[in-house]
C-alpha cells in the first residue's frame, strides 16, 4: 500500500497540478449546483491527475516522422553568396 501511495505522489508537474485543481473545482461546483455532469468530468480529472494519465495515454497523438526529415527534399540549405554592385 506504501509503495502505490508513493507511485501516486511522486511526479507532480505544471500539468498535472492544473488537472487536480480543475477537477477538484469542477467536482466542487458540480455538487452545489446539484449537476452530475460536472461532477462526473471533475472526477474524471482527479483520477487522470492522480493516475498521472493524459489524453494522449493511450498513444494516440504520436507524431512521429519515422526518422525521415519532412521538408529534407523541398528546403534547399542557405548559401550566402556575394552581392556585387
Amino acid at each position: 500500500m506504501n509503495r502505490l501511495i508513493r507511485n501516486l505522489m511522486k511526479g507532480w508537474d505544471l500539468g498535472r497540478i492544473v488537472r487536480m485543481l480543475s477537477g477538484l473545482l469542477l467536482f466542487g461546483y458540480g455538487l452545489y449546483a446539484a449537476d452530475s455532469f460536472f461532477v462526473t468530468f471533475g472526477v474524471m480529472f482527479v483520477l487522470m491527475a492522480l493516475l498521472n494519465l493524459s489524453c494522449c495515454a493511450s498513444c494516440g497523438c504520436g507524431t512521429s516522422s519515422g526518422g525521415k526529415a519532412v521538408y529534407k527534399d523541398f528546403v534547399k540549405p542557405y548559401e550566402a553568396t556575394e552581392h556585387k554592385k
